[in-house]
């Protein structure tokens, strides 16, 4: 196959998130096959770093997107029909290079990674190319449950009635999108089942987040200074569902762990904290890693690994990470949410916080491997069992464009 994939940012194997899904699904495309990128960086030298991550991939880049401001946002969210997403990476200088792509070019497929890549799918399709969709998540229900979240808090409202006018134009840009692909990959079935409503007969095929096992792999790590057990939370810490975990995690939950272990230790690993994080972090109730090349030493010290979600989708990574690294996890149910097939005891699932609490407490009062978290996640989420799946739902994707 020759695959053209567009990319709203530089994959790394570093980072989680779409980052990682991304960096793991193309390096894995490029192994039997002939891969080109189109990718957004952030400067020249991202550019460089990128070809040296994924030498096997002929890599175009474009310096951006320019960040949108404030009072462009506030009138796209009021008046744009398109949802705040789809024009995030609204960026001229990469209509063209794909433009001169596709006319230069015969790709087999083009492949665009979430949603942000979808107006670049429609030129792709302009040029007769077979389309697929990478997506995330199912988009419109984030922001559904980010509306349901923020209404009953008086001093939310703002960001509830920001959620309801996203929730609306992504329910209906979704709808279009999916009709408008050859195919589409979703990370769960619960995903697969909330989008397969609107595809009306476009093929979906379910690829999962993974782990690379062998990079996530149990470590010893040194004694916190304190002299107490150490709470791990990690992700990119600018994003809303992440912000909410942590001040949720802080405010309802970790008080009930300290009135029973006074010092535990709660530290947030993630790039880019936001300000009310890092408000957190200057009052010392939480302390804040900022950006780390590498996630597994601060992962290696954590006695529990907590994932207190409670808006959101797909599936976890940080969730499977934990687990691949034997560490007792505790989470939300909508933080284990995707992660099909995983036996019962594997982590503890708790949504109120005084259960969540508790859970969290008997974890730190008799710390130990979490063995079968990491066998399960060896068995059905490494990279090596997910990938030849992509593959085949790629070519099945242009076998059917031929049949068209």
């Amino acid at each position: 196959m020759n695959i053209l994939v567009l990319t709203p940012y530089a994959p790394w194997p570093a980072y989680g998130g779409g980052t990682m899904r991304i960096y793991q699904l193309v390096r894995g495309l490029a192994h039997k096959h002939t891969v080109t990128g189109l990718s957004f960086v952030s400067d020249g030298g991202v550019a460089a770093a990128l070809a040296d991550a994924l030498p096997k991939v002929t890599w175009h880049t474009i310096i951006g997107p320019a960040a949108r401001k404030l009072w462009q946002r506030s009138f796209d969210t009021l008046f744009h029909p398109w949802p705040d997403m789809a024009l995030r990476n609204h960026d001229h200088a990469y209509y063209v290079r794909l433009h001169e792509l596709c006319e230069a070019n015969k790709y087999d497929l083009v492949v665009g990674f979430s949603i942000e890549m979808v107006p670049y799918l429609g030129i792709a399709k302009s040029y007769g190319y077979a389309t697929h969709y990478d997506t995330f998540n199912a988009e419109h229900v984030i922001q559904k449950r980010a509306f349901l979240t923020d209404i009953r808090v008086p001093r939310r409202w703002h960001a509830a009635l920001y959620s309801l006018l996203q929730w609306y134009k992504l329910a209906r840009y979704e709808r279009r999108t999916m009709r408008a692909v050859d195919s589409v990959s979703v990370v769960s079935h619960g995903d697969a089942a909330m989008l397969q409503r609107s595809a009306e007969g476009t093929p979906l095929a379910v690829v999962p987040n993974g782990v690379d096992t062998e990079y996530f792999a149990p470590q010893s790590g040194p004694q916190d200074s304190t002299g107490g057990p150490t709470i791990v939370f990690s992700g990119t810490l600018d994003y809303r569902a992440n912000i909410d975990a942590v001040r949720w995690f802080v405010r309802e939950v970790l008080p009930l762990i300290r009135a029973t272990i006074p010092l535990a230790t709660f530290v947030v690993v993630g790039r880019r904290p936001s300000a009310a994080l890092q408000a957190l972090a200057d009052e010392q109730v939480l302390q804040l890693t900022g950006e780390v090349v590498d996630t597994r030493p601060y992962l290696s010290r954590a006695t529990v690994y907590v994932v207190p979600m409670r808006i959101g989708g797909g599936v976890r990574l940080k969730v499977l990470e934990a687990l691949a690294m034997e560490l007792p996890v505790v989470s939300t149910q909508m933080g284990a949410e995707g992660i099909d097939g995983m036996p019962t005891g594997i982590l503890a699932i708790a949504d109120d916080p005084r259960a969540f609490a508790d859970a969290v407490c008997a974890v730190l009062a008799a710390p130990q491997q979490n063995v079968y978290g990491r066998a399960f996640v060896q068995r059905a989420y490494d990279w090596r069992v997910i990938v030849p799946g992509f593959v085949e739902s790629l070519q099945s994707t242009i076998r059917h464009a031929a049949d068209a």
